[in-house]
């Protein structure tokens, strides 16, 4: 006795859904539950993806004008004397070509707004003395944040992982999400509390959502395997 149609069947096995559904929570082979949980996944990185979404335009602006004004020049990457990685001037580069390919103006704007995450993220790490480079020029940016560089650091590049696994589909509903949620909103909240406030005020879905999966298929409760 099985508890899906065909057509669920089709829809496990064409979207992979067996890959975000828990241990123990089907009835048999033939159970749907797994649609469940896989549209429950979706919709979680949905709501996940937005408050990182936010994260990211925060992080970006923050770090981009801090650096223009520093350095006196919007394209602050091109400043003679600025030591930076191979792996963040190739970003550059990739980010640029890309513009060309699509036939978008090289701005300076255009061209930040191409680089992901992660590059925001690798600006904070050490590079080649991004400490006294880009962290004390930036620094002043995060004006709700008192520590060192490197703890900063390591809460962002923390969120950048869930941000690349929420990209690349990887399942994230077992992770500690409500602490994941809590530690993007205070890292927003270390340049600005408002735009931290909104943010979660805005972001409903994501504390409803966890606070009902889909659990177990019923026929287990009822012993109907």
């Amino acid at each position: 006795m099985h508890c899906a149609t065909d057509d669920d069947l089709h829809l496990i096995r064409v979207l992979d859904a067996l890959r975000y559904t828990p241990s123990g929570v089907t009835c048999s082979t033939t159970c749907r539950r797994p649609l469940d949980w896989h549209d429950w996944e979706t919709s979680i990185a949905k709501a996940v993806y937005e408050l990182l979404r936010g994260l990211e335009n925060i992080l970006r602006g923050t770090v981009s004008a801090r650096l223009s004004v520093h350095y006196r020049r919007a394209d602050w990457w091109t400043t003679p004397g600025l030591r930076l990685t191979y792996g963040t001037r190739q970003k550059i580069e990739r980010a640029e070509g890309r513009l060309r390919m699509a036939g978008v103006p090289v701005t300076p704007a255009a061209v930040e707004r191409e680089l992901t995450l992660g590059f925001w993220v690798a600006l904070l790490g050490s590079g080649q003395d991004y400490e006294t480079q880009v962290w004390r020029p930036v620094a002043g940016g995060f004006p709700g944040y008192q520590g060192l560089r490197r703890p900063l650091w390591e809460r962002l590049d923390e969120l950048r992982q869930l941000r690349n696994m929420v990209a690349h589909q990887e399942p994230v509903g077992e992770r500690r999400l409500a602490r994941d949620r809590e530690s993007i909103l205070t890292a927003v909240g270390y340049v600005s509390p408002v735009v931290a406030r909104r943010m979660e005020t805005a972001d409903t879905a994501l504390p409803h959502l966890l606070a009902n999966p889909p659990g177990p298929c019923p026929r287990i409760a009822e012993g109907g395997a």
